[in-house]
């Protein structure tokens, strides 16, 4: 019980990913860039979202990376660098991971620097103005950190769209690391049981990625009529407001005319903006290079949910 330390594999590697997914005994674990998914206080991951992917029979694969991850990936070293030599210190990458043991809970962080002295820190490039306060799903990131390093603060290294490097102390307290301590342990403890935890939903999404082909066959629906009925009335009230939104904009935009900006009292309250796009006009390019058009078409594969009128 406790912390411990894991030989890192390479970064962003299936292997790194796979460390994180699930420890030594193949138990699941929640990495400290997932922490706050845990709180439902994340950015882009929601409670379910983490939960299937603990769930999962395998560990997640390697993706490529979007522009802010890769943003990260050539900026962090570069910021470290700079860091150190604008406090006067030594800041080196740690070649371990450090994880965190207790009944029913399994933690585990990679830390982006850290000093001779053992105080982490943490490096986040950011496309927004630094406003002094972390947002939600980096402060579960950093308590978790805390709790992995047995340290009481993180210290942060921020380079904003100013293009400044901002420092900032995220002093932990031991109540804190508590609360997600506990948490996680209720997390994890429906997911050792093979269920969702209690603030985590299935959304469509999920139920698509999971079951991705449809094969010819019928399943008996158990206590679903009530839901049924619900998303015949769902969808019903959905098409009336769409037409209402379509007939409450074509009011404004009649009076709009060719003007961009609409103001009540001096006040401009709507635009109707004229935009351009480019699109490539596939049809064209097939009728005139079929060949061409046909080496690189791609085919996927996708299911459409439907209510079926009536019944079948």
């Amino acid at each position: 019980m406790g912390t411990y330390h894991v030989i890192k594999p390479e970064h962003g590697s299936e292997q790194w990913l796979a460390v994180r997914w699930s420890d030594e005994h193949g138990l699941p674990r929640i990495s400290a860039s997932a922490a706050a998914a845990v709180h439902g206080e994340h950015s882009f991951s929601t409670p379910a979202d983490l939960a299937v992917e603990l769930l999962a029979s395998e560990p997640p694969q390697p993706k490529e990376p979007n522009k802010a991850m890769l943003r990260g990936q050539k900026l962090e070293p570069v910021l470290i660098e700079w860091a150190a030599e604008l406090e006067g210190i030594t800041l080196t990458t740690p070649e371990v991971m450090y994880a965190y043991r207790d009944e029913g809970v399994r933690l585990i962080a990679t830390l982006d620097a850290i000093t001779p002295e053992g105080v982490p820190y943490e490096v986040k490039t950011t496309n927004r103005r630094w406003d002094g306060v972390l947002p939600r799903y980096w402060y579960w990131q950093g308590v978790q950190q805390a709790i992995c390093t047995e340290s009481p603060a993180i210290e942060w290294v921020i380079f904003d769209s100013d293009l400044q490097l901002h420092r900032y102390t995220q002093h932990v307290t031991s109540d804190e690391k508590q609360i997600h301590i506990e948490a996680c342990r209720t997390f994890l403890e429906a997911i050792d049981n093979g269920m969702m935890p209690a603030n985590a939903e299935y959304e469509y999404r999920h139920a698509s990625d999971a079951f991705p082909q449809s094969e010819p066959t019928s399943v008996e629906l158990d206590d679903l009529t009530s839901v049924i009925a619900e998303l015949q009335q769902v969808q019903g009230n959905i098409k009336i407001l769409t037409n209402r939104e379509d007939q409450l904009k074509a009011a404004i935009c009649m009076q709009l005319g060719d003007a961009e900006f609409g103001t009540v009292d001096g006040v401009a309250l709507v635009s109707w903006k004229t935009a351009t796009r480019n699109s490539f006009d596939s049809k064209k390019f097939e009728a005139e290079h079929p060949a061409l058009a046909q080496k690189y078409k791609k085919q996927s594969n996708y299911r459409t949910f439907r209510l079926i009128t009536g019944g079948k």
